[in-house]
């Protein structure tokens, strides 16, 4: 298991997770029919990171997407307030995040951050005010979005809760990975390929050759053909990114704007699990990428140290995990009669809510499982029960 991870999201009113609790394991992978909110849980996790990100992050992540305030909460409620509580483990201690956050004003009007197993509290904002440790309580005399945590000095918040923030901080979305966006020629990057992979180029010119040797070398696995890439600084710090490839003994090199989406999207990875310490999002990972890759793909992420949280409809690549991992990691996500979208492990689902017998169950891997139980009937057979 991973060290650091997210171990339980219980959600209210964010676009359609109205009142949804999601149990997470080191890796989750979301499955379920189109439109049931797979997506939209990938991007609950992402705002909880960017609410302990510096001032002013949450509007560049509405932008970021064309969203607007009242986009984020249950199919534009009134109801201003978003609820959330996260448990999480960092360095093999359990801790408990809750949180109000007010969706008009972009900031948490109430917070609590405590030790699960001792219930010691480290973070208390409430009424105005806030307090480390049960210290003295201060009033918030200046102006921030998002958590209070994005906005005090580590000295102020002290070792463990600046720990906190930056686990989170860290968390990393690629659910807009588009190969289009990481084609193209980037400027500075120093934290992260971005949301859509846009800074790939820059990002790598950016990093020590150890790193860019190490992701080289993982990269070469899955396309024996590649000899190295190599990054180059353009006028106005414009940066390109190239590939070498041998050829009958022959080096050829291309740029980005000419490389195939499925290279581009498994370096793209490659290099986010080289670099993030926290968690990792991804939509559909599998996009792009030949079949003869995923098998490999699937080994990279479950052999990652991080937590990964995959949305997939690809039954090939649910195959290819084992049994125990997919028992513990594939989660169904479904929607209510009213829109609201829940989550249960596909496994514990199959077994009350389908046909599927003993048999089958032993028989058949994940993804065939998945393809032999009809996820509509599914569905409303939970619903019904």
């Amino acid at each position: 298991m991973s060290a650091n991870m997210l171990r339980r999201v219980h959600i209210k009113n964010f676009k359609s997770l109205l009142d949804t609790e999601i149990g997470l394991s080191k890796n989750s992978f979301l499955i379920g029919m189109n439109g049931t909110g797979k997506t939209t849980i990938l991007q609950v996790i992402d705002f909880v990171s960017t609410l302990a990100r510096e001032d002013n992050a949450i509007q560049e992540w509405l932008d970021a997407r064309g969203w607007h305030k009242k986009d984020l909460t249950f199919y534009g409620n009134k109801k201003l307030l978003i609820e959330l509580e996260i448990e999480f483990v960092l360095n093999a201690k359990a801790y408990q995040w809750s949180m109000a956050f007010n969706s008009n004003t972009l900031k948490c009007s109430s917070e609590q951050i405590i030790v699960l197993d001792t219930q010691k509290e480290l973070l208390h904002v409430d009424n105005g005010a806030y307090s480390i440790q049960k210290g003295k309580k201060e009033k918030i005399n200046f102006k921030h979005t998002g958590s209070i945590i994005s906005s005090l000095k580590k000295e102020i918040l002290g070792e463990e809760l600046a720990n906190i923030a930056q686990f989170f901080v860290t968390i990393h979305s690629a659910e807009l990975l588009s190969p289009i966006l990481m084609k193209k020629r980037a400027k500075e990057a120093s934290d992260g390929i971005g949301l859509g992979g846009e800074k790939l180029s820059a990002f790598l010119n950016g990093l020590t050759d150890e790193k860019q040797n190490s992701i080289k070398d993982k990269l070469i696995k899955f396309f024996p053909q590649i000899e190295s890439f190599e990054t180059s600084s353009l006028r106005a710090g414009w940066k390109k990114l190239s590939l070498h490839e041998n050829y009958n003994n022959k080096t050829v090199i291309t740029e980005s704007k000419h490389l195939s989406d499925g290279v581009l999207r498994i370096l793209a990875i490659l290099t986010q699990l080289e670099i993030t310490d926290s968690v990792l999002i991804f939509d559909e990972i599998e996009d792009g990428i030949n079949q003869e890759f995923v098998e490999m793909l699937v080994d990279v992420l479950v052999d990652s140290p991080h937590q990964t949280i995959i949305a997939t409809h690809s039954p090939m690549l649910l195959n290819y995990l084992e049994d125990e991992v997919a028992k513990e990691s594939m989660l169904f996500v479904y929607k209510t009669d009213k829109g609201e979208t829940k989550v249960a492990n596909f496994f514990d689902v199959i077994a009350k809510h389908s046909d599927i017998t003993e048999h089958e169950y032993n028989l058949f891997g994940p993804g065939e499982l998945m393809q032999r139980v009809d996820l509509i009937e599914l569905s409303n057979s939970i619903k019904g029960s």
